[in-house]
């Protein structure tokens, strides 16, 4: 059973001050536990911090593969108004002359007759819609139609095949059903060699009539090659794929002149690359100015501060081509126009060796450099668990040693508290004796 103990029970003693003095020792150990760990804690973020951008630059540099970001190609219009142009890294160099003399459109039909009110019902119909996909195949659909209003068929229609679109025309005094080809890409066949969308058995409802009303024709895009002489191509939408290994093209207007085209190598992924590279190295380097400045957590600390330096030596590679800008900051930025002077001048081969260097360099040094910071994190990760581990020790202790005091002091209270009764009676004895030798 716990000893039982009251503070204070006379008022002559101070206990909590008491308590307070006498483990006062022990609650400034905790104190120098707890400023320990914050300070732990804050460089173990730092160093948090740091190994990512080290990790994130390792993993960037080990992604580089050097003989594919020199395989890009571009492409140049000399009218960007007519034609778009997308080009693939298989895409052999070489120039074309291109006329666009057609722009795809679908075939739009509406019928000869129709309703002066939408409310209006239409009578039954049963009747085969077909579309062609080619001068000589096509698609077949039953429409069975049990009547009601025209916005009825036009969703009976839509609901029972994908290749057509039908809605509701206004001519200006009746409403019509119209037909319109949904992906102008679904068919070859064009307008002037027979119809695209027709009825081809059964009958429409009477109301309106036939869809006979042609109110805009389907056409292929067409491009001339070379000369107005020359081979022309089709296709059935606006844009031409694969013209030649890795060449799409998109007709936007057609044009009386012939456009120019014109596939060259391009380097931009390998100047994106050694930008991106750059700006990891500086992600990084910020970090380490952070961590050793003056007054910082890891002020005078060789392991960072070598950092900087072994940067700067291990890209000496792109820096002697020139490649490199440094600020006075320190920071790292590509050399846009010696990068264009090497390309143009045929350096394309110093450029990737110079890289490759850089590459194998940074890679077996990251990989040392994130394993000392992982190790270094761990170890103080370790030492923020020792501290919490004698803190708690240590708060129990405290505990135990205030329960100690306070109950010794209960005992020395309660004595004094027994004194000051004894002595109050022995006053009052005493009293009580004079009062009687008085008489």
């Amino acid at each position: 059973m716990a000893d039982f103990y009251m503070s204070n029970i006379t008022g002559l003693l101070d206990v909590d001050a008491l308590v307070q003095a006498l483990t006062l020792y022990k609650q400034k150990q905790l104190e120098k536990i707890a400023q320990d760990k914050a300070l732990l804690q804050a460089k173990a973020t730092s160093l948090a911090n740091l190994l990512s951008a080290i990790k994130d630059l390792q993993s960037f540099n080990d992604s580089i593969a050097v003989d594919e970001v020199f395989k890009g190609k571009k492409v140049t219009l000399s009218d960007t108004s007519a034609l778009s142009a997308t080009v693939t890294e298989e895409a052999p160099n070489f120039t074309m002359k291109v006329k666009v003399t057609a722009l795809s459109q679908a075939e739009i039909r509406t019928t000869t007759s129709g309703v002066s009110d939408l409310s209006q019902n239409l009578s039954s119909a049963t009747f085969t819609l077909r579309f062609y996909t080619s001068d000589t195949s096509y698609q077949e659909t039953e429409i069975n139609f049990s009547g009601g209003t025209l916005d009825d068929l036009v969703n009976t229609i839509n609901e029972a095949q994908n290749n057509v679109i039908a809605s509701v025309y206004f001519d200006g005094s009746n409403y019509k059903l119209m037909l319109a080809e949904k992906d102008v890409g679904a068919s070859t066949k064009e307008t002037s060699t027979g119809a695209v969308i027709e009825i081809s058995a059964g009958a429409l409802p009477s109301e309106l009539g036939t869809a006979d009303v042609l109110l805009q024709e389907a056409q292929n895009a067409r491009l001339k090659i070379g000369s107005d002489t020359g081979s022309e191509i089709t296709s059935p939408t606006n844009t031409f794929e694969n013209i030649i290994t890795g060449l799409t093209l998109t007709a936007q207007n057609t044009t009386t002149d012939f456009v120019s085209i014109t596939i060259s190598d391009s380097y931009d992924k390998a100047s994106t690359t050694l930008s991106d590279l750059f700006n990891k190295i500086n992600a990084t380097l910020d970090l380490v100015n952070q961590l050793t400045d003056k007054g910082a957590l890891f002020q005078g600390n060789s392991t960072i501060t070598q950092i900087k330096t072994t940067l700067f030596t291990l890209t000496r590679p792109l820096q002697n081509l020139g490649l490199i800008n440094l600020s006075e900051e320190g920071k790292y930025s590509l050399n846009t126009e010696t990068f264009n002077n090497l390309v143009e001048n045929g350096k394309i081969e110093d450029i990737k060796k110079a890289l490759n260097d850089t590459k194998a360099s940074l890679s077996s040094y990251l990989e040392g450099l994130t394993k000392t910071f992982q190790a270094y994190k761990n170890t103080q990760d370790k030492q923020i668990e020792a501290l919490d581990k004698k803190a708690e020790e240590l708060q129990l202790a405290l505990v135990k040693e205030e329960e100690k005091i306070r109950l010794t002091f209960s005992k020395i209270e309660a004595l004094m508290y027994q004194n000051e009764q004894l002595k109050a009676r022995l006053e009052n004895f005493v009293v009580s004796l004079s009062e009687a030798n008085k008489k």
